[in-house]
Order: C-alpha cells, then structure tokens, then sequence
C-alpha cells in the first residue's frame, strides 16, 4: 500500500512540474533592446486579435517614426456604455504628424505573444531605400 502511495506521489509531483514549465514562457531579447528598430505592444482588443496585432504595429512605427524626426501626436477617447449586460464601446483616434521630409519605411521583424496577460508584442526595423 506504501508503494502506490510513493508511486502516485511521485506521478502527481511530476505531472505538477510538467504542468508549470509550460506556463513559463521567455521574453525575447528585442523586447528590451530592439535595436536601431522600435517596439509596440497592445493588450486584448474588442475587436479580436487582428485588430490587437495592427494596433502593436501603429504604435511601433509611431515610435520608430518619432526617432526619425517625425512628430507624432496621437488621441484617443474611449466611451463605453453598458446597458442589460451588453457593453457598448465607441473609439475614436485623432493622429496628427508633422513630418519634415523624412520618409521612414519599416517592415515587422518578429512578433511575441505574451499569454499569461494577452498582449502582443511587435518589433518593427526600418528599412533602407
């Protein structure tokens, strides 16, 4: 009886572990340090993950844009309304940039999900003409 309670034991301590290592995930390095390129990053969006991903890359570009001289101004209102349980959202974003004939160009070099809070991460390098 001693041995199947050793054995089942060692089996739960296993599986736990198991269960924990897929949980962790690494960061990559660009996040920290992108380089000459810029990073963006967007947490869960109401309209589903595309959007989510689109929105990581806008911010990406306007910083890398804004390291090339390009002034970048952004506004954003957000108004929810929640009536019997149904949220209603409605967002406008007002972008004005000034720009001094500079043509910044980019392309996405990587793109990270962090699962455990939903945000995607995107590395944007800009490119030679």
């Amino acid at each position: 009886m001693r041995i199947k309670q050793l054995l089942a034991l060692i089996f739960i301590t296993f599986l736990l572990f198991a269960c924990n290592q897929q949980k962790i995930q690494t960061k990559p390095e660009w996040l920290t340090d992108p380089g000459d390129g810029a990073v963006g990053s967007c947490k869960t969006h109401v309209k589903g993950r595309h959007y989510q991903e689109e929105l990581a890359v806008a911010r990406a570009r306007e910083r890398l844009a804004a390291r090339y001289g390009v002034e970048v101004s952004s506004v954003q209102t957000i108004k929810e309304k929640i009536v019997n349980d149904k949220a209603y959202v409605r967002s406008d974003k007002e972008i004005l940039q000034t720009v001094n004939k500079t043509i910044v160009k980019a392309h996405v070099r990587e793109t990270w999900i962090d699962k455990q809070y939903d945000e995607v991460w995107v590395w944007v390098y800009p490119v030679s003409n």
